[in-house]
Protein backbone atom coordinates (compact mmCIF):
# COMPACT_ATOMS: atom_id res chain seq x y z
CA UNK A 1 0.00 0.00 0.00
CA UNK A 2 0.82 3.60 -0.62
CA UNK A 3 2.63 4.66 2.86
CA UNK A 4 0.12 5.35 5.21
CA UNK A 5 -2.39 3.90 8.26
CA UNK A 6 -5.35 1.90 7.23
CA UNK A 7 -8.02 0.62 10.02
CA UNK A 8 -11.30 -0.68 10.11
CA UNK A 9 -14.55 -0.15 12.25
CA UNK A 10 -17.52 -2.36 13.15
CA UNK A 11 -20.62 -0.58 13.45
CA UNK A 12 -23.72 -2.62 14.72
CA UNK A 13 -26.54 -2.03 11.98
CA UNK A 14 -24.30 -0.75 10.07
CA UNK A 15 -24.19 -1.59 6.58
CA UNK A 16 -21.02 -4.62 5.50
CA UNK A 17 -18.22 -4.37 3.43
CA UNK A 18 -15.90 -6.71 1.88
CA UNK A 19 -12.45 -5.04 1.77
CA UNK A 20 -9.89 -5.84 -0.10
CA UNK A 21 -6.01 -4.01 0.53
CA UNK A 22 -3.42 -3.94 -2.24
CA UNK A 23 -0.08 -2.30 -2.83
CA UNK A 24 -1.80 1.01 -4.59
CA UNK A 25 -5.80 0.19 -3.85
CA UNK A 26 -8.27 -0.06 -1.09
CA UNK A 27 -11.65 -1.79 -2.58
CA UNK A 28 -14.48 -2.05 -0.61
CA UNK A 29 -17.56 -4.78 -2.01
CA UNK A 30 -21.27 -4.98 -0.68
CA UNK A 31 -20.65 -8.15 1.67
CA UNK A 32 -21.43 -10.69 0.66
CA UNK A 33 -19.23 -10.27 -2.22
CA UNK A 34 -18.70 -13.22 -4.33
CA UNK A 35 -15.62 -15.56 -3.60
CA UNK A 36 -14.36 -15.34 -7.34
CA UNK A 37 -14.14 -11.94 -7.34
CA UNK A 38 -12.43 -11.12 -3.96
CA UNK A 39 -9.95 -13.61 -5.31
CA UNK A 40 -9.28 -11.93 -7.99
CA UNK A 41 -9.17 -8.60 -6.33
CA UNK A 42 -6.26 -10.55 -3.30
CA UNK A 43 -4.52 -11.69 -6.53
CA UNK A 44 -4.01 -8.42 -7.91
CA UNK A 45 -3.42 -6.82 -4.29
CA UNK A 46 0.44 -6.95 -5.28
CA UNK A 47 0.46 -6.96 -9.71
CA UNK A 48 3.37 -4.08 -9.93
CA UNK A 49 1.67 -4.27 -13.57
CA UNK A 50 -2.16 -3.67 -12.72
CA UNK A 51 -3.64 -0.68 -14.02
CA UNK A 52 -6.88 1.29 -12.75
CA UNK A 53 -9.00 0.02 -15.88
CA UNK A 54 -7.58 -3.65 -15.69
CA UNK A 55 -9.04 -3.28 -11.41
CA UNK A 56 -12.03 -1.84 -12.12
CA UNK A 57 -12.74 -4.63 -14.84
CA UNK A 58 -12.30 -6.78 -11.72
CA UNK A 59 -15.64 -6.02 -10.22
CA UNK A 60 -18.91 -7.16 -12.37
CA UNK A 61 -21.11 -3.65 -13.15
CA UNK A 62 -22.74 -5.36 -16.34
CA UNK A 63 -25.47 -6.91 -17.04
CA UNK A 64 -24.79 -10.09 -15.83
CA UNK A 65 -24.27 -10.56 -11.60
CA UNK A 66 -23.01 -6.77 -10.81
CA UNK A 67 -22.37 -5.89 -7.57
CA UNK A 68 -24.44 -3.30 -6.98
CA UNK A 69 -22.25 -1.06 -4.60
CA UNK A 70 -18.75 -0.70 -4.37
CA UNK A 71 -15.98 1.50 -3.45
CA UNK A 72 -12.70 2.04 -5.22
CA UNK A 73 -9.62 3.77 -4.37
CA UNK A 74 -6.56 3.99 -6.50
CA UNK A 75 -3.38 5.68 -5.35
CA UNK A 76 -2.23 7.62 -8.91
CA UNK A 77 1.82 7.65 -8.47
CA UNK A 78 3.71 4.83 -6.94
CA UNK A 79 5.80 7.53 -4.16
CA UNK A 80 3.05 9.95 -3.52
CA UNK A 81 -0.08 9.43 -1.19
CA UNK A 82 -1.46 12.73 -2.11
CA UNK A 83 -3.40 11.77 -5.59
CA UNK A 84 -5.86 9.85 -5.62
CA UNK A 85 -8.72 8.01 -7.99
CA UNK A 86 -12.03 7.45 -6.18
CA UNK A 87 -14.75 5.24 -8.47
CA UNK A 88 -17.87 4.82 -6.65
CA UNK A 89 -21.47 2.82 -7.64
CA UNK A 90 -24.51 2.29 -5.94
CA UNK A 91 -24.23 3.12 -2.08
CA UNK A 92 -20.68 3.22 -1.61
CA UNK A 93 -19.45 6.87 -0.79
CA UNK A 94 -15.84 7.80 -0.60
CA UNK A 95 -14.65 10.88 2.29
CA UNK A 96 -11.52 12.52 1.26
CA UNK A 97 -9.50 14.95 3.72
CA UNK A 98 -7.12 17.38 2.52
CA UNK A 99 -5.43 20.26 4.39
CA UNK A 100 -8.12 22.58 3.47
CA UNK A 101 -11.21 20.77 4.07
CA UNK A 102 -13.04 17.70 3.73
CA UNK A 103 -15.94 16.70 1.01
CA UNK A 104 -18.30 13.05 0.32
CA UNK A 105 -17.98 11.73 -3.01
CA UNK A 106 -20.89 9.30 -3.95
CA UNK A 107 -21.86 7.50 -7.03
CA UNK A 108 -25.14 9.53 -7.28
CA UNK A 109 -27.36 6.95 -9.27
CA UNK A 110 -24.71 7.63 -12.17
CA UNK A 111 -24.25 4.20 -14.08
CA UNK A 112 -21.97 1.66 -14.24
CA UNK A 113 -20.23 3.39 -11.60
CA UNK A 114 -18.79 7.01 -10.83
CA UNK A 115 -15.44 8.20 -10.69
CA UNK A 116 -13.00 11.04 -10.13
CA UNK A 117 -9.77 12.21 -9.48
CA UNK A 118 -8.13 14.30 -6.17
CA UNK A 119 -5.42 16.03 -5.27
CA UNK A 120 -3.60 16.96 -1.95
CA UNK A 121 -5.32 13.96 -0.35
CA UNK A 122 -4.23 13.35 3.87
CA UNK A 123 -7.19 11.03 4.93
CA UNK A 124 -10.33 9.14 2.91
CA UNK A 125 -13.29 6.27 4.31
CA UNK A 126 -14.86 4.12 2.04
CA UNK A 127 -18.72 3.57 3.53
CA UNK A 128 -22.22 3.91 3.43
CA UNK A 129 -24.09 6.84 2.18
CA UNK A 130 -26.30 6.40 5.48
CA UNK A 131 -23.17 6.11 7.37
CA UNK A 132 -22.62 9.78 10.09
CA UNK A 133 -20.74 12.04 8.42
CA UNK A 134 -18.83 12.42 11.43
CA UNK A 135 -16.62 9.45 13.24
CA UNK A 136 -15.50 9.34 16.92
CA UNK A 137 -11.47 9.84 17.04
CA UNK A 138 -9.94 6.36 17.23
CA UNK A 139 -12.81 4.48 17.30
CA UNK A 140 -11.09 2.05 14.02
CA UNK A 141 -8.83 -0.57 14.56
CA UNK A 142 -5.26 -0.60 12.87
CA UNK A 143 -4.62 -2.86 10.41
CA UNK A 144 -0.91 -3.99 10.15
CA UNK A 145 -0.59 -5.83 7.24
CA UNK A 146 0.49 -4.30 3.72
CA UNK A 147 -2.06 -6.57 2.18
CA UNK A 148 -5.33 -7.47 3.19
CA UNK A 149 -8.90 -9.54 3.75
CA UNK A 150 -11.32 -8.63 5.89
CA UNK A 151 -15.11 -7.65 6.89
CA UNK A 152 -15.87 -4.24 8.02
CA UNK A 153 -18.32 -1.52 8.04
CA UNK A 154 -15.71 1.23 7.37
CA UNK A 155 -12.22 1.32 5.90
CA UNK A 156 -10.06 4.16 6.58
CA UNK A 157 -7.01 5.43 5.54
CA UNK A 158 -4.68 8.78 7.02
CA UNK A 159 -1.38 9.62 5.73
CA UNK A 160 1.53 9.22 7.89
CA UNK A 161 4.75 11.11 8.28
CA UNK A 162 8.27 8.90 7.25
CA UNK A 163 9.49 9.04 10.74
CA UNK A 164 5.70 8.46 12.86
CA UNK A 165 6.04 5.04 15.10
CA UNK A 166 4.61 2.56 12.71
CA UNK A 167 3.31 0.97 16.17
CA UNK A 168 1.18 3.88 17.21
CA UNK A 169 -2.29 4.23 16.31
CA UNK A 170 -3.54 6.97 13.85
CA UNK A 171 -6.64 8.66 14.51
CA UNK A 172 -7.76 11.42 11.77
CA UNK A 173 -11.29 12.73 12.41
CA UNK A 174 -12.56 13.07 8.92
CA UNK A 175 -15.57 15.84 9.98
CA UNK A 176 -17.20 16.16 6.34
CA UNK A 177 -19.26 18.63 4.87
CA UNK A 178 -22.50 17.62 2.84
CA UNK A 179 -20.52 18.51 -0.19
CA UNK A 180 -20.89 16.29 -3.29
CA UNK A 181 -19.87 16.07 -6.73
CA UNK A 182 -22.79 16.35 -9.40
CA UNK A 183 -21.51 14.91 -12.04
CA UNK A 184 -18.23 13.06 -13.27
CA UNK A 185 -15.32 15.88 -12.63
CA UNK A 186 -12.03 14.43 -14.63
CA UNK A 187 -9.56 15.99 -11.74
CA UNK A 188 -10.16 18.25 -8.74
CA UNK A 189 -8.74 18.72 -4.95
CA UNK A 190 -10.89 17.22 -2.26
CA UNK A 191 -11.85 20.92 -1.70
CA UNK A 192 -12.39 22.76 -5.62
CA UNK A 193 -15.14 24.14 -5.80
CA UNK A 194 -16.71 23.28 -9.53
CA UNK A 195 -17.51 26.92 -10.57
CA UNK A 196 -20.46 29.10 -11.63
CA UNK A 197 -21.77 26.34 -13.99
CA UNK A 198 -21.95 23.04 -12.84
CA UNK A 199 -21.22 21.15 -16.43
CA UNK A 200 -17.78 23.10 -17.03
CA UNK A 201 -14.26 21.19 -15.88
CA UNK A 202 -11.76 23.33 -13.93
CA UNK A 203 -9.67 25.51 -15.89
CA UNK A 204 -5.89 23.76 -16.22
CA UNK A 205 -2.72 25.82 -17.66
CA UNK A 206 -1.26 23.27 -19.93
CA UNK A 207 2.39 22.45 -19.26
CA UNK A 208 4.72 23.40 -21.98
CA UNK A 209 6.40 20.38 -24.07
CA UNK A 210 9.18 20.29 -26.37
CA UNK A 211 8.54 19.38 -30.05
CA UNK A 212 9.86 16.04 -29.41
CA UNK A 213 7.95 15.43 -25.99
CA UNK A 214 5.10 16.67 -28.25
CA UNK A 215 5.79 14.21 -31.23
CA UNK A 216 5.61 11.92 -28.24
CA UNK A 217 2.53 12.55 -26.79
CA UNK A 218 1.04 12.40 -30.06
CA UNK A 219 2.63 9.07 -30.87
CA UNK A 220 0.95 7.04 -27.69
CA UNK A 221 -2.28 9.22 -26.91
CA UNK A 222 -6.17 7.63 -27.26
CA UNK A 223 -7.42 7.32 -30.82
CA UNK A 224 -10.46 7.25 -32.34
CA UNK A 225 -11.63 7.00 -35.55
CA UNK A 226 -15.40 7.23 -37.05
CA UNK A 227 -16.84 4.84 -38.83
CA UNK A 228 -14.67 3.30 -41.50
CA UNK A 229 -12.60 6.71 -41.56
CA UNK A 230 -8.73 6.36 -40.64
CA UNK A 231 -7.41 6.34 -36.83
CA UNK A 232 -7.10 9.65 -35.23
CA UNK A 233 -4.67 10.78 -31.86
CA UNK A 234 -6.65 12.80 -29.39
CA UNK A 235 -3.93 15.20 -28.90
CA UNK A 236 -6.31 18.96 -28.10
CA UNK A 237 -10.00 18.49 -27.05
CA UNK A 238 -12.26 16.95 -30.18
CA UNK A 239 -15.47 18.30 -31.25
CA UNK A 240 -17.48 16.20 -33.63
CA UNK A 241 -20.71 17.23 -35.27
CA UNK A 242 -23.08 17.88 -38.37
CA UNK A 243 -21.59 21.64 -38.12
CA UNK A 244 -18.77 21.82 -34.86
CA UNK A 245 -18.24 25.41 -33.52
CA UNK A 246 -15.54 25.92 -30.95
CA UNK A 247 -17.17 27.72 -27.66
CA UNK A 248 -18.08 31.41 -28.52
CA UNK A 249 -16.62 32.20 -24.56
CA UNK A 250 -12.61 31.36 -25.09
CA UNK A 251 -10.87 29.51 -22.70
CA UNK A 252 -7.32 29.00 -21.59
CA UNK A 253 -5.54 25.98 -23.19
CA UNK A 254 -5.61 24.08 -26.59
CA UNK A 255 -7.58 25.32 -29.28
CA UNK A 256 -9.98 22.67 -30.00
CA UNK A 257 -10.06 20.61 -32.97
CA UNK A 258 -13.49 20.27 -34.94
CA UNK A 259 -14.81 17.28 -36.83
CA UNK A 260 -17.39 17.21 -38.93
CA UNK A 261 -19.69 14.04 -39.77
CA UNK A 262 -22.44 13.36 -42.50
CA UNK A 263 -25.68 13.28 -40.79
CA UNK A 264 -27.99 13.30 -43.87
CA UNK A 265 -31.53 13.42 -41.49
CA UNK A 266 -30.04 16.05 -39.16
CA UNK A 267 -30.07 13.35 -36.69
CA UNK A 268 -26.45 14.45 -35.28
CA UNK A 269 -26.10 17.89 -33.29
CA UNK A 270 -24.31 20.38 -34.86
CA UNK A 271 -21.63 20.28 -32.14
CA UNK A 272 -22.56 16.97 -30.47
CA UNK A 273 -19.88 15.56 -28.40
CA UNK A 274 -16.36 16.22 -26.75
CA UNK A 275 -13.51 14.16 -26.50
CA UNK A 276 -10.87 15.26 -24.43
CA UNK A 277 -7.32 13.67 -22.35
CA UNK A 278 -7.80 14.38 -18.75
CA UNK A 279 -4.56 12.91 -17.17
CA UNK A 280 -4.12 9.65 -18.73
CA UNK A 281 -7.98 9.16 -19.47
CA UNK A 282 -9.96 9.62 -22.33
CA UNK A 283 -13.67 11.91 -21.30
CA UNK A 284 -16.45 12.42 -23.91
CA UNK A 285 -19.11 14.90 -23.31
CA UNK A 286 -22.34 15.03 -25.03
CA UNK A 287 -22.96 18.18 -25.37
CA UNK A 288 -26.80 18.45 -24.36
CA UNK A 289 -27.19 16.94 -27.90
CA UNK A 290 -31.01 17.06 -29.58
CA UNK A 291 -31.15 13.08 -29.95
CA UNK A 292 -28.09 11.89 -27.43
CA UNK A 293 -25.51 9.26 -27.32
CA UNK A 294 -25.51 5.73 -26.77
CA UNK A 295 -21.82 4.54 -25.12
CA UNK A 296 -21.69 0.93 -26.06
CA UNK A 297 -19.12 -1.34 -24.38
CA UNK A 298 -18.52 -4.94 -23.67
CA UNK A 299 -21.15 -5.58 -21.09
CA UNK A 300 -24.22 -3.86 -22.59
CA UNK A 301 -25.15 -0.04 -23.86
CA UNK A 302 -26.49 3.26 -22.21
CA UNK A 303 -27.90 6.86 -23.11
CA UNK A 304 -25.55 9.26 -21.72
CA UNK A 305 -27.69 12.02 -20.27
CA UNK A 306 -27.40 15.53 -21.86
CA UNK A 307 -23.47 17.25 -20.78
CA UNK A 308 -22.65 14.26 -19.26
CA UNK A 309 -18.81 13.10 -19.54
CA UNK A 310 -17.12 9.44 -18.75
CA UNK A 311 -14.12 7.80 -18.95
CA UNK A 312 -14.34 5.86 -22.00
CA UNK A 313 -11.75 2.74 -22.75
CA UNK A 314 -10.64 1.44 -25.77
CA UNK A 315 -13.31 -1.56 -27.22
CA UNK A 316 -16.21 0.72 -26.82
CA UNK A 317 -18.02 3.47 -29.34
CA UNK A 318 -20.21 6.00 -28.85
CA UNK A 319 -23.56 6.22 -31.95
CA UNK A 320 -24.46 9.77 -31.86
CA UNK A 321 -27.04 8.64 -34.48
CA UNK A 322 -28.04 8.66 -37.90
CA UNK A 323 -24.78 5.92 -38.48
CA UNK A 324 -22.74 7.77 -37.30
CA UNK A 325 -20.11 5.40 -34.70
CA UNK A 326 -17.16 6.65 -32.92
CA UNK A 327 -15.29 3.73 -32.02
CA UNK A 328 -12.37 4.56 -29.21
CA UNK A 329 -9.02 2.55 -29.99
CA UNK A 330 -5.87 1.46 -28.33
CA UNK A 331 -3.05 3.73 -28.23
CA UNK A 332 0.10 3.34 -30.43
CA UNK A 333 2.12 0.76 -28.96
CA UNK A 334 0.08 -0.60 -25.96
CA UNK A 335 -1.11 -4.05 -26.32
CA UNK A 336 -4.24 -4.76 -28.18
CA UNK A 337 -3.45 -1.77 -30.89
Amino acid sequence: MVSGAVSSSAVAGARVWDVILGDRFIAALAAPAPDEVLTALAEAAGDDELTLEALVGLIPSGRTDPIDSFGLVWWTGEDSSTGVTAVVRGDAVVDLASPGGSRRFDARGIQPWHLADFDDVVALRITDAASPLERAPGSGERITHRRASLRASSIEWAAVPETADAAAPATVEIAVADDTIVTPRPSRSATGEAGPNPDAEPKREPEPTSPGEQRQTESIGARFRVGIGPPQTVTVPVLIGRRPVKPRIGASGPQPELLTVSSPGAVVSGTHLELRIVGSRLVATDLHSTNGTVLRTGSGARRLRAGESIVVLPGSSLDLGDGTIVEILFALGAPGA
